[in-house]
């Protein structure tokens, strides 16, 4: 088995999975260094876990050996979400070698995403990658494997247009409210975690919007973070005060329960007044059964893949440049695994080629390597004699 066939993917993500199997798949930093230490023992000798709202990943390499680990992932992902293994394989998607590589630094570049070209994703990919250093879960084939997905990333988000009219699930959030009318008053639920507060911003960029965000007594004010007049912190145990007296409701927590359920809605919303609940958590904020109360319409967060389609057709000639791109940092990728295996060996190679003989050894690889691999081996050599 090649080095390079040795590293795996098995990939749960919106496009073959809904909102309730994913929001099952997403653990906290706890449990996601439970599993992947768990995971990283006997065939698995590497692992990272990468769980996002709209998917969750694990990446891994095996002893080179007889198995290819699916079966082992599969399981533990059903251990530590309650879902049947069987039930769960139906949603699985595997990749191997080139593919697995390929696909991490396309999930890393954001072509895989929801959205193309949101920048939220490469910062959970590295959050991931250091979280499983941390955890000591990493050796050289993903850690040269990571490391590179971010070069490259950060190549095509420089080189093309593909993050330059971002548009991230905040964005579109922000776009919805705003919509509403000339005058909206937002609540943001979760306003000082990483996607609330991009939704604040995102908000605070449209002149008509009014902005009241919850933060936990221990977090203070953080107004002064935004540098506007235009948004309020509220405590969190006050939300369905203003839930009454906002127009859009947005939660962005990682919650494991819900932070605005349809019961309580019903108590504190006495009037008809139309609001819109917009949940972009996974597992779900808002309970989607508040769409009953009247007057209310509720988004989850795979209804946005709609809403980003025309955004992603506009990208769609800086992905076909992004591919080109992923193309030549793989081929470096491959080229560093091979070395790094061969390194041990570097010496007795030396030895026996020099005891067959320049010509020899120059026979055995035109036999051995295809046309233009050959013709390459020769033309490096011709400008070393040049040098």
């Amino acid at each position: 088995m090649a080095t390079i066939d040795t590293v795996k993917c098995i990939s749960i993500s919106y496009k073959n999975a809904g909102e309730n199997i994913r929001g099952r798949l997403t653990f906290d930093g706890e449990t996601a260094e439970k599993f992947i230490r768990s995971a990283a023992v006997g065939l698995i000798t590497e692992c990272v876990l990468l769980c996002t709202c709209n998917r969750t990943e694990v990446y891994f390499c095996t002893a080179d050996m007889s198995g290819d680990g699916r079966e082992i992932i599969t399981n533990f992902l059903s251990d530590f979400s309650g879902i049947p293994a069987e039930e769960l394989s139906e949603y699985i998607r595997f990749y191997q070698g080139r593919s697995a590589l390929r696909h991490l630094y396309r999930v890393a570049s954001g072509i895989e995403s929801m959205v193309i070209g949101e920048d939220e994703i490469l910062g959970q990919l590295k959050n991931a990658y250091s979280a499983a250093k941390t955890a000591g879960t990493v050796s050289y084939k993903l850690n040269l494997a990571f490391q590179g997905g971010v070069s490259c990333a950060k190549k095509i988000k420089t080189d093309t247009l593909i993050s330059k009219t971002s548009v991230s699930t905040a964005t579109l959030a922000a776009n919805e409210a705003a919509k509403l009318s000339d005058r909206v008053s937002a609540l943001v639920i979760g306003g000082t975690g990483k996607i609330g507060s991009t939704v604040i911003k995102n908000l605070l960029s449209h002149k008509n919007v009014k902005v009241y965000a919850t933060a936990r007594n221990h977090n203070g004010d953080f107004t002064t973070e935004f540098n506007s007049t235009k948004i309020c912190t509220i405590d969190y145990d006050d939300r369905y005060e203003y839930i009454n007296k906002c127009d859009c409701v947005i939660s962005a927590t990682s919650s494991p329960h819900y932070t605005v359920t349809a019961n309580n809605v019903r108590k504190n919303c006495t009037d008809e007044k139309h609001r819109l609940f917009i949940d972009l958590a996974v597992p779900s904020d808002i309970e989607p059964s508040v769409s009953e109360t009247t007057g209310a319409k509720y988004i989850g967060i795979d209804r946005f893949e709609e809403l980003a389609r025309e955004n992603n057709e506009i990208k769609l000639d800086s992905v076909s440049a992004a591919k080109e791109i992923i193309e030549v940092h793989l081929q470096e990728l491959e080229k560093e695994l091979a070395l790094h295996d061969f390194l041990p060996q570097m010496q007795s190679a030396k030895t026996a080629a020099e005891k067959m003989g320049f010509e020899k050894v120059i026979y055995r690889m035109r036999n051995r390597l295809s046309a233009d691999e050959f013709t390459a081996m020769l033309g490096a050599l011709k400008e070393l004699e040049e040098k």
